[in-house]
């Protein structure tokens, strides 16, 4: 049997407002902007008031569809599966939210740049003025894969402590925050700026003074950015995945 067949022939109708919808969105402009992670990599979103968590299954990125997402508790039982199976590496999504309230949104990607940059030993620096809002926010982490996933999600929430980023040894990086839309716009602006920082360390170039960073990320801050950056960013998917918007007409 494929996937397809396995599918329902109709799906509910749902609104964009859909938390489901969102993620993939979300997933979408990550892979737009080159933060595609093969079939790994995961996007989640809190469920107010629950224990429990939405979140996406293997496949790539630009896949997604809203009917795919999968509503898991923090036991990591499955609530209301998705037409395909959530991941099974998401232990640590669960560890981070039962241990950060403040935490609404956990973004895992295999991004080429941050997993490039993680190699190097060197930590993620404002070489490029929008890694301003990342400043003093992003910790190195390395993985074990002889740990057992309770360890690896305890062990990543106290390494990241109240910070927003984790950059992966040889891996990629994690990304925590408030709502979806600041989350997504922080990984796609770190993967940028690692970019930005591995070219310019290869030609001798040197991180931005402190205050001037400082500087930056209040603009930054003051003006909206990742807000704005979300809003365009979303504007170009309508119309380079109608696939995705199609699911709002489909019943």
């Amino acid at each position: 049997m494929s996937l397809t067949d396995s599918a329902p022939t109709t799906q509910p109708v749902i609104s964009e407002s859909d938390p489901r919808f969102q993620i993939a969105a979300a997933r979408r402009i990550l892979h737009r902007e080159g933060l595609d992670s093969q079939v790994g990599g995961h996007v989640s979103l809190r469920v107010p008031g629950e224990e429990a968590f939405l979140v996406t299954p293997f496949q790539y990125f630009d896949e997604t569809l809203p009917e795919h997402v999968s509503k898991v508790g923090f036991d990591l039982q499955v609530i209301e599966p998705g037409t395909l199976p959530a991941s099974p590496g998401i232990n640590f999504h669960a560890s981070i939210y039962s241990a950060r309230p403040d935490v609404n949104c956990v973004i895992h990607t295999h991004a080429k740049n941050m997993s490039v940059l993680s190699t190097t030993g060197e930590p993620y620096g404002v070489y490029y003025d929008y890694a301003s809002l990342l400043l003093d926010e992003v910790v190195p982490w390395v993985d074990d894969p002889n740990l057992v996933p309770s360890e690896e999600g305890e062990l990543m929430v106290a390494a990241l402590g109240s910070k927003k980023a984790l950059l992966m040894g040889h891996h990629g990086s994690l990304h925590v925050g408030d709502t979806l839309e600041r989350v997504t716009m922080e990984a796609l602006i770190m993967e940028l700026c690692a970019g930005y920082q591995l070219a310019a360390m290869a030609v001798g170039g040197k991180p931005l003074d402190r205050q001037i960073a400082e500087s930056y990320r209040g603009a930054y801050l003051k003006n909206k950015f990742r807000e704005q950056m979300w809003i365009a960013n979303y504007r170009r998917l309508i119309r380079s995945d109608p696939d995705l918007f199609a699911t709002l007409q489909r019943g």
